[in-house]
């Protein structure tokens, strides 16, 4: 055995039971930004406490907010404005966190450093950097190649009209519009390609609006106008219940048995409710009712998927696909190789060491089934969306599937090993 950290068994199991949604990671990490930039309090009402969710609130404080965590509940009282850090701010693994407070630096009197561990100096940021270079703030990338670290001078943002592109990281859009928002004019963000993870910025929308933020979208021609100057107000922001986590767990009910969550908002801009389409569409049974999802098992079929909105399905989807009959094929995935990991040679690594039969072929990945699969020792490489599909796939496959590294699920689903035992499944998590 070889690797370091926590390492997880899974052996072929039946899956039966309900487990709550852990809170979205995405939208608390947008709530900590906008309550760092807001007027007044914010109470954020079940927060995720992922590592996602940790470093957003570790962020806000470094920037002069105090933060004070209780047991399901933060509250966050801002500066006036947000400060010049007295340290680096490492973000550690949050892209999100670093894109979204990159651009609120620019805010601060101060000039602050940014970066992360090793994942995160890899994924760029040098587009974002160039958007707010020519709306008057002052910042750049230490190597001066577009990654981090990132130096932001400070001083505020002018605005006027930018350009960026929308099919690198949706969260450039929202980190645009989030600080602004605070810009001494109005700001107009065309959005050139085409917006891909159009979700994560009607999110942004979303909360932003809970603040009494205005911004004035146009999807169909991809720009948003955003008013300089706003004051936002602090308010009482509750936490939803995550898809991008619980899509691994309806996954787990499609492919061995039952399950449901409990804890969703069927009416959510979060684009990852697309997995009850998709596996619906797949063949499996789904069933909505109360803020719960069900899936049940059924024949699954190959199907042909649009990836570009869901991304973050792609290793959840791949495992599914070993066990649908005929060929499944996952389109517009090329972003997946700029994730936590190179996440199209993860997926198919994962899925052929496991006995499957998934080729990448340019934009898209190829999966053959049914397969039967074997365990075997899989190395996530610290990504948690492939060491969480590693482990679902791990219900349908003979012997016994280790999972190495397996505490990286902490950055968006730290209860997830505990929930699948919940659920029936054979599951053992050492140190």
């Amino acid at each position: 055995m070889t690797g370091k950290g926590a390492l997880a068994v899974v052996r072929r199991s039946e899956v039966d039971g309900t487990v709550r949604a852990p809170p979205s990671k995405s939208l608390t990490q947008r709530a900590v930004a906008c309550a760092l930039i807001a007027d007044g309090r914010t109470e954020i009402i079940d927060p995720s406490t992922s590592d996602d969710g940790v470093v957003a609130a570790a962020v806000a404080r470094s920037m002069g907010a105090r933060v004070r965590a209780g047991e399901s509940s933060w509250l966050i009282d801002p500066p006036p404005l947000p400060e010049a850090p007295d340290d680096v701010v490492d973000c550690k693994g949050s892209a999100t966190s670093m894109r979204l407070f990159t651009a609120i630096a620019a805010l601060a009197d101060g000039a602050t450093v940014l970066t992360g561990d090793e994942s995160l100096r890899r994924r760029p940021v040098g587009e974002l950097l160039d958007a707010m270079n020519a709306l008057g703030a002052r910042c750049f990338s230490t190597r001066g190649n577009g990654l981090p670290p990132v130096v932001v001078e400070g001083g505020g943002i002018r605005g006027g009209a930018v350009s960026i592109r929308g099919d690198v990281s949706s969260q450039y859009i929202s980190a645009l519009i989030l600080s602004c928002t605070r810009a001494d004019s109005d700001t107009s963000i065309q959005v050139l390609n085409s917006l891909e993870s159009s979700g994560y910025v009607r999110m942004s929308l979303d909360v932003l609006r809970e603040f009494g933020g205005v911004v004035a979208p146009d999807f169909a021609s991809a720009r948003f106008l955003v008013p300089g100057r706003q004051n936002l107000k602090g308010c009482r922001f509750v936490v939803e219940g995550d898809y991008s986590s619980a899509a691994f767990v309806i996954a787990a009910g499609a492919l061995a048995g039952r399950a449901s969550v409990a804890g969703l908002s069927i009416r959510t801009s979060q684009g990852d409710k697309k997995i009850l389409e998709i596996i619906e569409r797949m063949g499996a049974e789904v069933s909505v009712g109360g803020g719960t999802v069900t899936a049940v098992r059924r024949g699954l079929r190959g199907v042909e998927i649009d990836c570009s909105e869901v991304p973050d399905l792609v290793p959840v989807l791949g495992v599914l696909a070993t066990q649908a009959e005929g060929v499944t094929v996952l389109r517009r995935i090329s972003r997946l190789r700029i994730k936590e990991s190179d996440r199209v040679e993860g997926v198919v690594s994962m899925i052929n060491r496991l006995g499957g039969h998934a080729v990448a072929d340019g934009e898209e990945i190829v999966v053959k089934g049914p397969s039967s699969l074997k365990g075997t020792e899989i190395d996530p490489k610290g990504d948690h969306r492939i060491a969480m599909a590693a482990a679902v796939a791990g219900l349908a496959a003979s012997g016994e599937t280790v999972i190495m590294g397996a505490e990286c699920v902490s950055k968006s689903y730290p209860s997830f090993f505990s929930d699948l035992e919940r659920l029936g499944a054979e599951v053992e998590v050492t140190r």
